[in-house]
């Protein structure tokens, strides 16, 4: 299978905006793990996100489709750790399926099982009807993720095209 078809370069983000604490001093007793903190990490998470499948021009509204992942990851988080996450959501809001990819050198709390930073999220949009793809495509990023070296090649890729290049070799 090839992702390149289902992820474009314009659906790329190598260094998320979303940072772990909010810029500007700090107050003495904030804590960056509050609930509201990672709410508000998760949200900007998404909205970069759909920023990237919107894009890609195959998304019909971008509000609706944020509202659809932010409730999808509200009902049950898309972290599987290891660093890793894959927000997903079939949704009426996509044309056809997407993937999208945002990386975080720093890490972001993320809910995550074990509890560790995310640093790579893989979006992942469909709409309802679209469940061949769509499950084959979760089933094999999530598998290929789980190797160590491929975890770090995503890490270490400079520019989109290797991140391109790292995907096609997944089988």
């Amino acid at each position: 299978m090839t992702f390149r078809r289902y992820l474009r370069p314009q659906a790329l983000r190598l260094e998320l905006k979303t940072q772990a604490t909010p810029f500007g001093e700090l107050p003495e007793d904030f804590d960056a793990l509050s609930e509201r903190n990672l709410d508000r990490i998760r949200d900007e998470v998404l909205e970069e996100l759909c920023d990237l499948f919107e894009a890609t021009g195959a998304v019909a509204s971008r509000p609706r489709l944020y509202r659809d992942l932010h409730n999808r990851e509200k009902k049950a988080g898309t972290a599987i750790g290891g660093g890793i996450a894959i927000p997903h959501v079939r949704t009426l809001q996509a044309r056809e399926f997407l993937m999208c990819f945002g990386r975080s050198r720093e890490g972001l709390p993320f809910r995550a099982p074990d509890r560790e930073p995310v640093h790579l999220f893989f979006g992942m949009i469909s709409p309802p009807y679209e469940d061949r793809a769509y499950l084959r495509v979760y089933r094999q990023i999530g598998t290929c993720l789980m190797d160590p070296a491929r975890f770090e090649e995503f890490m270490k890729a400079e520019d989109p095209s290797e991140v391109l290049r790292i995907l096609e070799t997944v089988r």
